[in-house]
């Protein structure tokens, strides 16, 4: 039996707790970077591979041997019929399970279908929340195990159609799918609502990076201390330090930048992690960021902008834009 999760901590957790059999985690942030439709696993595992070596967080072999190694697996365990994937209410575990059991309707045609264990918290949290591992956790263990059941065809059907919109082109495919009854996939809805919020809103930023803005108006100017006060925000925290890190990047970027660094030179933590360097800058609104935060100037006419959030590219002219206040999807000129 495989085991899927959404990490290293999870993983770690079953096997402390007496859950047996193999463990697998899944470990993409589909959710940044291109994810384009109709390839397969691994036409898409090379993507991906080559996105996250882009981003310094691995070397470009680190991360095409971490793919090649997770796939075997995965595959090996689909062909023996018995993968059970924990999935909880994160954006990030919402895009591996789409993907996966889109798998089983594509490739993995004629094979068993995988069993689901919906966890309604953070699955690192709720696994590794407590200092004890022993008989508590093993029943905790237990427990969620009990609550799998096998994948239903309702089930499948919807993340087929999900991860299709989600790896389009055309994001009015996604909007679309908030339309439709998600209950069967309980967790979809609102992780799909947040992914869209990703896309760049009627003033150019999106809801993370307005956020940022916001917070540093607040007052908070450390970049540890951003990212917990933009955390905190969130209804259900979905990006993590390395991301997170990106986004400032992109804040400061020219020829419109929205934030200025003093202290030093901001250089995006790598493999090794933040420096002191690092920790000790500080960040101050430029006046593009007070326009932009006060609804007074569209920073994408300014800024250029090359960025994938699944199928869709923002690039160039007519970029999409989501009013996450109203929930309405445009293209602008």
């Amino acid at each position: 039996m495989l085991h899927i999760t959404n990490g290293d901590m999870a993983n770690q957790w079953l096997q402390c707790a007496g859950i047996g059999g193999e463990y697998l985690a899944w470990s993409d942030v589909l959710h940044e970077g291109p994810v384009p439709g109709g390839l397969s696993l691994d036409e898409l595992s090379r993507v991906r591979a080559a996105f996250i070596a882009s981003c310094g967080w691995a070397t470009d072999f680190e991360a095409q041997t971490h793919f090649q190694a997770r796939d075997a697996l995965f595959r090996r365990a689909a062909r023996e019929g018995g993968v059970v994937i924990w999935n909880s209410f994160e954006l990030f575990d919402q895009l591996h399970l789409l993907q996966l059991l889109s798998w089983y309707h594509e490739e993995g045609q004629g094979l068993a279908w995988p069993e689901l264990v919906l966890v309604a918290d953070y699955l690192g949290q709720a696994l590794l929340g407590q200092a004890d591992l022993g008989q508590a956790q093993a029943a905790r263990a237990a427990a969620y195990f009990a609550t799998r059941q096998r994948v239903t065809e309702r089930q499948m059907n919807l993340a087929v159609d999900a991860w299709q919109a989600f790896c389009n082109a055309n994001p009015r495919m996604l909007a679309q799918i908030l339309r439709q009854d998600l209950s069967a996939l309980p967790f979809l809805a609102s992780a799909i609502e947040r992914l869209l919020q990703e896309y760049p809103g009627p003033w150019g930023v999106n809801r993370t990076e307005r956020q940022v803005l916001q917070s540093v108006r607040d007052g908070v100017q450390d970049p540890a201390g951003l990212f917990r006060a933009v955390r905190a925000e969130e209804e259900i925290a979905f990006m993590g330090d390395a991301s997170f890190w990106r986004v400032l990047e992109g804040l400061l970027r020219a020829p419109c930048a929205l934030l200025h660094a003093e202290g030093g030179r901001f250089v995006r933590p790598g493999l090794s992690g933040c420096d002191d360097a690092f920790l000790a800058l500080r960040f101050s609104l430029t006046q593009k960021g007070r326009q932009v935060l006060d609804e007074e100037r569209d920073w994408l006419a300014e800024q250029p902008i090359d960025r994938w959030i699944g199928g869709v590219n923002f690039s160039g002219s007519g970029i999409w834009r989501w009013d996450y206040a109203t929930r309405e999807l445009t293209r602008s000129d």
